[in-house]
C-alpha cells in the first residue's frame, strides 16, 4: 500500500519537475539600474504624442517607428511576395549562410503601425547569431484594414513557411518570434500551426517578447497611468478602440483572438519577456504560467524597471536581455 502512495505522488509532482519554470529569477541588475533610470527619465521627458485617433496623430505615431528602421544590415533581406486573401503579401527573408532552424517573425506596433522592415536590425542580429534563417511578414494594419486581418496574413505567412521551409531553407525546423502585438500573433500562429496545419513536431521554439495575450485587458494593463512608460493608459485605450472598436470583453477573450484563453497543450517551447514597468506585464506572467501548466517547457525573463520595448533601447540591460534570449533560441535548434 506505502508503494502505491509513492507512485500516486510521483505521478502528481513529477510533471512539475519536468516542466518547471526556468526563470532569470535572482539575477542581479543593480549595476545596470542606473543607466535604466536616465532613460526612463529621458523617454518620460518628451513631448506629449497627438491622439491616434486623429489622422495626423496616427500618421505621426507611425512615422516616428519608422524613424528607427536600419538602412542597411550585413545580411541583406529579399523581399518574396505572396498570394494573400486580399491581394499580394510582402515577405521580407534573412538568409545567413549557415541555417539551422526558419523563424516567423511578425513585428509589433498594436496593429496599427510597423511594417516588416521595423524589425531589420534584430533580425539582423538574430540570424547571424542564431544560425536561423528569418521570414518577417508584412501584414495588413487596422484601421484600414480591420481586425482581424492581420491574423488573416499572418496565416498565410504561416502556411507558406511549413509547406516552402525545407525547399527554401534547408530544414523543417521551425521557430516563431514578436513583440508586442507581434508576440500576440505569434501566440495565435503557434496554435494555427499546431492545429491546422500539422507542423506541431516542426516547432522547436517561440519567443514572446512583452505581448498581449488576454484582449480583454489584464489588472497591470488596466491600472496603468497616463505617466507609465512607453504604453500610457490613454495611449491604449486609443489604440484599442481603433483597433477593436466596439468589440465586447466577451467577444475579445474568445480563445481565437486571445490565446490566454486557448488550449495550449502540445507547444514548443517559449521564452517570455517583459519589463516591470510594462503595463503589458501581467500577460507575459499569466501566459507564461499557462504555458507550462499545460505541459510546456517555458523561460521567463523579467527585468526590473524596463518599460515596453526594453531589449529595443540602447542600454546595456537591453543588450544583455537580447544576448540571453538569443542564446536560449541557439540551445532550441541545436
Amino acid at each position: 500500500m506505502k508503494n502505491i502512495y509513492l507512485l500516486l505522488l510521483a505521478i502528481v509532482i513529477a510533471p512539475q519537475f519536468i516542466f518547471a519554470q526556468q526563470s532569470n529569477a535572482g539575477e542581479d541588475y543593480t549595476a545596470y539600474m542606473p543607466e535604466v533610470r536616465a532613460f526612463n527619465k529621458f523617454i518620460s521627458s518628451g513631448k506629449k504624442p497627438a491622439s491616434l485617433l486623429t489622422k495626423e496623430g496616427l500618421e505621426a505615431s507611425r512615422n516616428a517607428m519608422k524613424a528607427f528602421i536600419t538602412k542597411s544590415t550585413g545580411i541583406q533581406p529579399v523581399i518574396k511576395n505572396i498570394a494573400g486573401p486580399e491581394g499580394e503579401i510582402p515577405l521580407r527573408i534573412f538568409k545567413p549562410d549557415t541555417i539551422k532552424a526558419v523563424v516567423l517573425d511578425i513585428h509589433g506596433g498594436g496593429w496599427i503601425q510597423g511594417i516588416a522592415a521595423s524589425d531589420d536590425a534584430f533580425n539582423n542580429l538574430m540570424a547571424t547569431a542564431c544560425h536561423v534563417a528569418i521570414v518577417s511578414v508584412d501584414y495588413r494594419l487596422a484601421p484600414e484594414a480591420p481586425f482581424p486581418a492581420c491574423i488573416a496574413d499572418c496565416k498565410t505567412a504561416a502556411r507558406w513557411l511549413v509547406n516552402n521551409a525545407k525547399a527554401a531553407f534547408g530544414t523543417d525546423k521551425l521557430m516563431l518570434t514578436g513583440q508586442s502585438a507581434g508576440a500576440h500573433l505569434a501566440a495565435l500562429m503557434a496554435i494555427y500551426m499546431r492545429d491546422s496545419l500539422g507542423a506541431g513536431s516542426k516547432m522547436v521554439g517561440i519567443n514572446l517578447q512583452y505581448g498581449c495575450f488576454d484582449l480583454g485587458g489584464t489588472p497591470s494593463e488596466r491600472q496603468a497611468s497616463d505617466t507609465t512608460l512607453i504604453l500610457s493608459k490613454t495611449g491604449l485605450a486609443e489604440n484599442f478602440k481603433l483597433v477593436f472598436g466596439g468589440w465586447s470583453t466577451d467577444k475579445l477573450e474568445q480563445p481565437q483572438y486571445s490565446p490566454l484563453f486557448a488550449d495550449l497543450r502540445g507547444l514548443p517551447p517559449a521564452y517570455f519577456m517583459a519589463g516591470t514597468a510594462d503595463p503589458l506585464l501581467d500577460d507575459t506572467y499569466f501566459m507564461e504560467s499557462r504555458w507550462r501548466n499545460a505541459g510546456n517547457k517555458t523561460y521567463l525573463a523579467v527585468y526590473p524597471e524596463c518599460p515596453h520595448g526594453l531589449n529595443i533601447f540602447p542600454t546595456k540591460l537591453g543588450r544583455l536581455a537580447n544576448e540571453k534570449m538569443f542564446a536560449w533560441m541557439k540551445q532550441q535548434v541545436q
